[in-house]
Protein backbone atom coordinates (compact mmCIF):
# COMPACT_ATOMS: atom_id res chain seq x y z
CA UNK A 1 0.00 0.00 0.00
CA UNK A 2 1.54 3.28 -1.13
CA UNK A 3 1.36 6.58 0.74
CA UNK A 4 -1.32 7.91 -1.61
CA UNK A 5 -3.40 4.76 -1.23
CA UNK A 6 -3.09 5.00 2.55
CA UNK A 7 -4.02 8.70 2.76
CA UNK A 8 -7.13 8.29 0.64
CA UNK A 9 -8.31 5.11 2.33
CA UNK A 10 -11.83 5.60 3.75
CA UNK A 11 -10.56 4.75 7.25
CA UNK A 12 -8.06 7.63 7.18
CA UNK A 13 -10.48 10.13 5.61
CA UNK A 14 -13.29 9.31 8.06
CA UNK A 15 -10.90 9.41 11.03
CA UNK A 16 -9.52 12.82 9.98
CA UNK A 17 -13.04 14.23 9.57
CA UNK A 18 -14.29 12.89 12.90
CA UNK A 19 -11.17 13.93 14.84
CA UNK A 20 -11.31 17.44 13.40
CA UNK A 21 -15.03 17.58 14.17
CA UNK A 22 -14.34 16.69 17.80
CA UNK A 23 -11.45 19.18 18.03
CA UNK A 24 -13.56 22.02 16.62
CA UNK A 25 -16.58 21.15 18.78
CA UNK A 26 -14.56 21.01 22.01
CA UNK A 27 -12.75 24.25 21.13
CA UNK A 28 -16.08 25.97 20.49
CA UNK A 29 -17.61 24.65 23.71
CA UNK A 30 -14.60 25.91 25.69
CA UNK A 31 -15.16 29.39 24.28
CA UNK A 32 -18.95 29.27 24.68
CA UNK A 33 -18.60 28.17 28.30
CA UNK A 34 -17.11 31.57 29.14
CA UNK A 35 -17.87 34.10 26.41
CA UNK A 36 -16.59 36.99 28.53
CA UNK A 37 -13.19 35.35 28.86
CA UNK A 38 -13.09 34.67 25.12
CA UNK A 39 -14.11 38.27 24.37
CA UNK A 40 -11.27 39.41 26.62
CA UNK A 41 -8.85 37.18 24.66
CA UNK A 42 -10.15 38.63 21.38
CA UNK A 43 -9.63 42.18 22.67
CA UNK A 44 -6.07 41.26 23.78
CA UNK A 45 -5.18 40.47 20.19
CA UNK A 46 -5.67 44.17 19.45
CA UNK A 47 -7.19 43.51 16.03
CA UNK A 48 -10.81 44.29 16.98
CA UNK A 49 -12.28 46.58 19.59
CA UNK A 50 -15.59 47.50 21.11
CA UNK A 51 -18.67 46.16 19.39
CA UNK A 52 -16.74 44.33 16.69
CA UNK A 53 -14.80 42.34 19.32
CA UNK A 54 -18.05 41.45 21.09
CA UNK A 55 -19.68 40.37 17.82
CA UNK A 56 -16.63 38.33 16.80
CA UNK A 57 -16.49 36.67 20.23
CA UNK A 58 -20.07 35.48 19.74
CA UNK A 59 -19.92 34.48 16.07
CA UNK A 60 -16.51 32.77 15.99
CA UNK A 61 -17.33 29.93 18.42
CA UNK A 62 -20.70 29.46 16.71
CA UNK A 63 -18.94 29.05 13.35
CA UNK A 64 -16.42 26.71 14.96
CA UNK A 65 -19.21 24.61 16.47
CA UNK A 66 -21.12 24.48 13.18
CA UNK A 67 -17.94 23.42 11.34
CA UNK A 68 -17.31 20.64 13.84
CA UNK A 69 -20.86 19.34 13.68
CA UNK A 70 -20.90 19.47 9.88
CA UNK A 71 -17.70 17.40 9.69
CA UNK A 72 -19.36 14.48 11.45
CA UNK A 73 -21.85 13.66 8.68
CA UNK A 74 -20.78 12.70 5.15
CA UNK A 75 -23.52 14.84 3.58
CA UNK A 76 -22.41 18.04 5.32
CA UNK A 77 -18.67 17.35 5.39
CA UNK A 78 -17.79 19.74 2.51
CA UNK A 79 -19.46 22.61 4.40
CA UNK A 80 -17.64 21.57 7.57
CA UNK A 81 -14.29 21.53 5.79
CA UNK A 82 -14.78 24.98 4.26
CA UNK A 83 -16.06 26.52 7.48
CA UNK A 84 -13.35 24.74 9.50
CA UNK A 85 -10.63 26.05 7.19
CA UNK A 86 -12.08 29.57 7.47
CA UNK A 87 -12.04 29.32 11.28
CA UNK A 88 -8.46 28.03 11.25
CA UNK A 89 -7.24 30.72 8.83
CA UNK A 90 -8.79 33.51 10.92
CA UNK A 91 -7.42 32.13 14.20
CA UNK A 92 -3.96 31.39 12.80
CA UNK A 93 -3.82 34.75 11.05
CA UNK A 94 -4.55 36.54 14.32
CA UNK A 95 -1.81 34.60 16.09
CA UNK A 96 0.74 35.21 13.32
CA UNK A 97 -0.02 38.94 13.14
CA UNK A 98 0.50 39.33 16.88
CA UNK A 99 3.70 37.28 16.85
CA UNK A 100 5.05 39.48 14.07
CA UNK A 101 4.13 42.52 16.18
CA UNK A 102 6.10 41.06 19.11
CA UNK A 103 3.01 40.29 21.21
CA UNK A 104 3.89 36.69 22.11
CA UNK A 105 2.86 36.95 25.76
CA UNK A 106 -0.91 36.98 25.19
CA UNK A 107 -3.12 33.96 25.77
CA UNK A 108 -4.35 32.28 22.61
CA UNK A 109 -8.05 32.12 23.50
CA UNK A 110 -8.26 28.62 22.01
CA UNK A 111 -10.65 27.44 24.68
CA UNK A 112 -8.03 25.22 26.31
CA UNK A 113 -6.89 27.87 28.80
CA UNK A 114 -3.45 29.01 29.82
CA UNK A 115 -1.76 28.70 26.44
CA UNK A 116 0.23 31.62 25.06
CA UNK A 117 0.48 32.28 21.36
CA UNK A 118 3.64 30.98 19.69
CA UNK A 119 4.97 29.87 16.35
CA UNK A 120 4.40 26.33 17.61
CA UNK A 121 0.69 27.15 17.74
CA UNK A 122 0.85 28.32 14.13
CA UNK A 123 2.52 25.05 13.12
CA UNK A 124 -0.07 23.03 15.07
CA UNK A 125 -2.84 24.90 13.26
CA UNK A 126 -1.22 24.19 9.89
CA UNK A 127 -1.34 20.48 10.71
CA UNK A 128 -5.01 20.88 11.66
CA UNK A 129 -5.64 22.55 8.29
CA UNK A 130 -3.92 19.62 6.58
CA UNK A 131 -6.22 17.24 8.46
CA UNK A 132 -9.22 19.27 7.27
CA UNK A 133 -8.01 19.05 3.68
CA UNK A 134 -7.57 15.30 4.13
CA UNK A 135 -11.14 15.10 5.45
CA UNK A 136 -12.31 16.63 2.16
CA UNK A 137 -10.40 14.13 0.02
CA UNK A 138 -12.12 11.77 -2.35
CA UNK A 139 -11.70 8.47 -0.62
CA UNK A 140 -10.82 5.31 -2.50
CA UNK A 141 -13.87 3.31 -3.53
CA UNK A 142 -14.08 0.38 -1.16
CA UNK A 143 -16.68 -0.70 1.34
CA UNK A 144 -15.85 -0.65 5.00
CA UNK A 145 -15.91 -3.88 6.97
CA UNK A 146 -16.41 -4.39 10.69
CA UNK A 147 -12.68 -4.21 11.43
CA UNK A 148 -12.49 -0.91 9.53
CA UNK A 149 -14.90 0.72 12.01
CA UNK A 150 -12.63 -0.32 14.87
CA UNK A 151 -9.70 1.08 12.90
CA UNK A 152 -11.53 4.40 12.44
CA UNK A 153 -12.22 4.57 16.19
CA UNK A 154 -8.59 3.77 17.01
CA UNK A 155 -7.31 6.34 14.53
CA UNK A 156 -9.64 9.00 15.97
CA UNK A 157 -8.36 8.28 19.47
CA UNK A 158 -4.75 8.36 18.28
CA UNK A 159 -5.26 11.71 16.52
CA UNK A 160 -6.96 13.19 19.60
CA UNK A 161 -4.13 11.99 21.88
CA UNK A 162 -1.59 13.52 19.48
CA UNK A 163 -3.54 16.80 19.51
CA UNK A 164 -3.79 16.81 23.33
CA UNK A 165 -0.07 16.07 23.61
CA UNK A 166 0.81 18.92 21.25
CA UNK A 167 -1.43 21.28 23.25
CA UNK A 168 0.20 20.23 26.52
CA UNK A 169 3.69 20.79 25.10
CA UNK A 170 2.66 24.21 23.78
CA UNK A 171 1.11 25.15 27.13
CA UNK A 172 4.26 24.06 28.99
CA UNK A 173 6.64 25.76 26.55
CA UNK A 174 7.23 28.88 28.73
CA UNK A 175 7.97 26.70 31.78
CA UNK A 176 10.32 24.51 29.76
CA UNK A 177 12.21 27.59 28.56
CA UNK A 178 12.61 28.76 32.18
CA UNK A 179 13.97 25.36 33.22
CA UNK A 180 16.59 25.49 30.45
CA UNK A 181 17.89 28.86 31.65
Amino acid sequence: MGATTFLFDPVVVHAAAAAMGIILITGALGKLRDLDLFRYAVENYGLLSGGSAVLFARLFPAAELLAGLALILDATRPLGVLLGLAVMVVATGGVAINLLRGMGRIECGCGTGGQRISWGLVVRNLFLCAALVLAAADELPRSLGAIDYFSVAGAILALLVLYASANQLLANQPLLKELQS
